[in-house]
């Protein structure tokens, strides 16, 4: 018989509120795939949900394969993204939910100075208790990074850790499973060089699962104890960490024992240096940037490196929209997002949820550079816009405007005649 644990995974309750929770981020997502595969599931159920739980029950439950994305990073480098299907994400957020109640999870979780990923914290509280640490008389900082951490957290070790704490064959297996990355395209991947960087073997977990911000917390945990427990503050958001001191040979000390704590799990953290973005060092008075943000004892706001890349972001997709909207007029067909109102649309997700996310930083001139520049970037795009228009015909701007025309339905339905 299943232990209560495992049968609270797939009770109806827990599937339904992991649905939930897996439905808000697809719909809020910029991906349009992943939109639709959302609207898809939900237009199944309940039996969407009801195959699930049975599966589950029956211990036939099995994780699709994933899709393996390389995200260029400001760097030039590729960070590993693995998309999931849905049933994976509600099994991941409904096994999730389950261990955050073993007493070890909690205690892992109730972590005063980690953040990521865990229920009712944010980036806002990890500065604010930075700037209360600085108010406190911490005058000097080191900021560092763990180097490609999720991509080298040993799986084994992770199932070692929690083991003990479940005594559910049941759930450990679900849970071994859920954390193994499968990808349906890894000979793509393969072929354009970039299968390396993806967390096939025995290390490494996915990013973009709902267990990697839980994995993280339970494998820096000690991490977390260890650093806290001398004359220095250190708080911890994922994979980034700062040392928070009263003079730079504590926090230089703090640097070399996180360090060695790091090696203990064949994890190193970046180095300090005036020409590296991954760390620094120095007075807390001169400012330094933090979990994107630029902190003083006076004022937070987005670093100008998070605000560069937001600008980034703005003019590369109403420029993907430019080419869509030509190749739109030449495929006789409509991409959504490379329409023009679908490009509004997507514009105004991608500002919104970037404002929200740094709502809690200092009301300044940033905002007005930032609203200056999109306008500016906005008009522009009018004017690209204006030109195509002008060398379309009336169908095709019907399509670039993103409004279909019955006849494509049609001939879409028909089929060729």
């Amino acid at each position: 018989m299943a232990s209560s644990l495992y049968r609270r995974i797939y009770s109806g309750d827990s599937l339904y509120s992991a649905w939930r929770k897996v439905k808000e981020s697809a719909f809020s997502s910029s991906s349009e795939t992943i939109r639709n595969e959302a609207k898809d599931f939900e237009s199944q159920l309940p039996k969407s949900l009801s195959d699930i739980q049975r599966a589950l029950s029956k211990k036939t439950f099995t994780f699709q394969k994933q899709t393996g994305v390389a995200k260029t990073k400001a760097n030039g480098n590729s960070r590993p993204i693995v998309l999931s299907p849905i049933p994976n994400r509600i099994v991941q957020r409904a096994l999730l939910d389950a261990l955050s109640r073993i007493k070890f999870v909690k205690e892992a979780l109730a972590t005063p100075t980690s953040y990521g990923g865990i229920k009712n914290k944010r980036v806002s509280m990890a500065i604010a208790d930075a700037k209360q640490a600085i108010s406190n008389g911490a005058t000097y900082h080191i900021r560092s990074d763990i180097a490609e951490f999720f991509t080298k957290i040993d799986k084994a070790r992770v199932v070692e850790l929690v083991a003990p704490h479940i005594k559910c064959a049941d759930t450990i297996a679900l849970f071994r499973a859920a954390i193994t990355t499968d990808l349906a395209n890894i000979d793509v991947l393969r072929r354009q060089g970039l299968d390396e960087i993806f967390p096939l073997g025995v290390e490494g977990v996915a990013q973009g699962s709902p267990l990697s911000p839980l994995i993280a917390n339970l494998y820096l945990y000690d991490f977390d104890i260890t650093m806290n427990d001398g004359g220095v503050t250190c708080l911890r958001y994922i994979d980034d960490f700062l040392i928070l001191g009263k003079d730079m040979g504590c926090v230089d000390r703090a640097f070399s024992k996180a360090q060695a704590e790091l090696k203990k799990l064949s994890l190193h953290a970046y180095e300090p240096s005036a020409a590296s973005e991954k760390a620094s060092r120095g007075l807390t008075a001169n400012g330094f940037d933090f979990l994107g943000c630029f902190v003083s004892a006076g004022l937070v706001q987005p670093s100008s490196t998070t605000r560069e890349r937001f600008k980034k972001r703005i003019q590369s997709d109403l420029d993907a929209s430019i080419r869509m909207m030509k190749y739109s007029v030449e495929a006789l067909d409509i991409y959504p997002n490379g329409t023009y109102s679908g490009a509004l649309q997507n514009l105004d997700r991608v500002i919104l949820g970037w404002g929200e996310a740094f709502s809690f930083c200092t009301n300044g001139q940033w905002i007005k550079g930032l609203d200056d520049y999109i306008t500016e970037v906005l008009t522009q795009y009018e004017v690209d816009k204006g030109k195509l228009f002008q060398n379309s015909k009336t169908n095709a701007q019907r399509r670039m405007l993103g409004v279909r025309l019955i006849a494509d339905t049609y001939s879409k339905r028909s089929g060729p005649t």
